[in-house]
């Protein structure tokens, strides 16, 4: 048998395992492939993970939920359903579709529970940010280490995406079906606007941005209706969701590769540029918090900001694998 048509096959048996409808011969089967190889195991691992975070309950499932489970990884995972930055790396494929699939369950878990028209395309940007024009004429850029799942046509009410990351969001104007953007606990709903969203895994808030138009941003029954320049925020801890005016202008950093500082606290510039980066810098001292800085940093690494900014304060940055810290004093190089 093909390797490719092997590790298609093991997914299968996987997948009638994890749903409770493999033979006995099946799980026998699967046992011994598990356990002959680490990959196998990790891989089988990630995937087990998947469907417990997607939340089916394997009691209640059925021969035909353990097929719809295969179908939706197939249809998100299939080699002509995923659009990357890079090429694939080195590691089994079989490897990549499981981690994938234990990183994306929640995205995986609203397409299984809500069948789209069509079949779903899933986008996973990199290290670098990557545009994407969908069938509707609406622009995404997505950020790095994000994903965007989608699947909509002609015959569907609402256009709706299911984000995991951050991107801004360009909306082709439809008044007959409402773009709808879920992320997380967080939905965001619109006719045509551009607007930006940071759910990025970790934060403590989710931020809706709108730079045109109207948005309306719902987290189960609370709900606030953004104009241009303003923002909605929701606290992941407290589960409030709140409306307010957007500082400034660097969440369309994305779109024009540029960030702006005018007098901007550094505490501000290390958020902005984690944001943009998604990069771990963090002030090791509360001085420096409260240094000011005036900068543009248009088309910068994150290597020449940070080089920047050593050379326009006393500042130290010290490196631990991804974790970056700034120390030193906000005293200002001649």
């Amino acid at each position: 048998m093909p390797q490719k048509d092997l590790q298609d096959y093991y997914l299968d048996l996987a997948s009638k395992y994890l749903s409770g409808n493999a033979s006995d011969g099946e799980v026998k089967e699967l046992e011994d492939w598990v356990s002959a190889d680490p990959e196998n195991r990790q891989a089988f691992l990630l995937l087990k993970k998947a469907w417990m975070l997607s939340g089916i309950d394997r009691q209640q499932s059925t021969p035909d939920t353990g097929q719809r489970w295969r179908a939706t990884a197939r249809q998100l995972f299939g080699d002509d359903r995923i659009v990357e930055m890079k090429p694939r790396t080195s590691r089994r494929r079989w490897m990549s579709i499981a981690a994938t699939i234990a990183l994306l369950a929640v995205v995986a878990t609203v397409i299984f529970l809500q069948p789209w028209g069509g079949r779903p395309m899933l986008v996973k940007a990199t290290d670098e940010s990557k545009t994407i024009e969908l069938r509707d004429g609406s622009q995404v850029v997505l950020n790095r280490a994000s994903t965007l799942a989608y699947s909509f046509d002609e015959e569907t009410a609402t256009r709706r995406v299911e984000l995991s990351g951050d991107a801004f969001f360009d909306v082709a104007r439809d008044e007959a079906k409402p773009f709808v953007v879920q992320s997380g606990a967080v939905q965001v709903e619109v006719l045509g606007t551009s607007f930006y969203v940071d759910a990025r895994e970790g934060q403590p808030q989710v931020q809706v941005i709108v730079e045109s138009g109207r948005v309306a941003v719902r987290q189960g029954e609370q709900e606030a209706i953004l104009e241009a320049g303003e923002m909605a925020v929701f606290q992941v801890a407290s589960q409030q969701l709140a409306k307010q005016a957007a500082p400034d202008q660097n969440f369309r950093a994305l779109k024009t590769d540029t960030l702006q500082f005018d007098n901007t606290r550094l505490e501000e510039v290390v958020f902005a540029l984690n944001r943009y980066y998604h990069a771990e810098i963090t002030i090791g001292t509360d001085e420096l918090k409260d240094c000011r800085l005036n900068s543009t940093f248009s088309n910068k690494s994150l290597e020449a900001v940070l080089l920047i900014l050593q050379n326009s304060f006393d500042l130290q940055v010290t490196r631990n694998g991804d974790a970056i810290v700034l120390t030193g004093t906000c005293v200002q190089k001649e």
